[in-house]
């Protein structure tokens, strides 16, 4: 699936050393991968990024950390740096914190009991889709949205969004890439991510998982 094909520069952000440590051996086990920095925790990590020649492709983020969680930074990140892909790496399996995760602008949610090969997959897949949900996320998604979720008013975005952004969200809702998209309905790319942009702006949400959580939240998507 994945045809991503350029070095992905990876932060780590997580207080115990040998997971990093760990983590690192994974990402470094792949040619296309390299991790570019470490830190112990979100301040740490901003820090670390500021000063950097070139920003990270993705941050792998754990939640709790000392002097700031990764909510925060997750929250900081998004504002000081939206093109960084933000994939959270947490033992914190609970329902709420994934949808407020997502809520906040986080591109992909995973547990730490996940394999390596599911860790590589989701960087990979963020850098092309922008969002990676796991098969667990997804479900925690569906089922939350189904219980206890309600429409923010402000959204109302089924009288808003045109025939054409209904198709290209249906299809990013499918995983498909923009070039993929712009393929399958006889688009440019560009085109695509103008339906993009207008899709972000009135489903007010701040990346592609954003759009697609809250196409599920407000019933706009199949």
């Amino acid at each position: 699936m994945n045809s991503y094909n350029q070095t992905i520069r990876v932060a780590i952000a997580d207080d115990h050393a040998l997971f990093r440590e760990g983590i690192k051996m994974i990402i470094e086990s792949k040619s296309n991968l390299k991790c570019v920095i470490e830190a112990d925790n979100g301040q740490s990590l901003l820090d670390a990024i500021a000063s950097a020649p070139k920003e990270p492709d993705v941050v792998l983020l754990d939640l709790q950390m000392p002097v700031m969680d990764g909510m925060e930074c997750t929250k900081r990140l998004r504002q000081e740096y939206p093109r960084i892909k933000i994939l959270i790496l947490t033992m914190l399996d609970q329902d709420d914190y994934i949808l407020h995760l997502l809520d906040l602008g986080a591109n992909g949610y995973l547990l730490k009991n996940s394999s390596a090969e599911e860790v590589i997959k989701a960087i990979e897949t963020v850098m092309e889709n922008d969002f990676y949900f796991s098969d667990h996320v997804s479900k925690v998604m569906l089922s939350g949205l189904q219980k206890k979720r309600r429409p923010v008013p402000v959204l109302n975005a089924t009288e808003r969004i045109t025939e054409r952004e209904q198709e290209v969200l249906e299809l990013m809702c499918q995983e498909h890439t923009t070039a993929e998209i712009a393929e399958k309905l006889f688009l440019s790319v560009r085109t695509v991510e103008t339906h993009r942009k207008h899709l972000m702006e009135k489903l007010g949400a701040k990346n592609t998982a954003g759009i697609v959580y809250r196409a599920m939240k407000e019933g706009v998507a199949k």
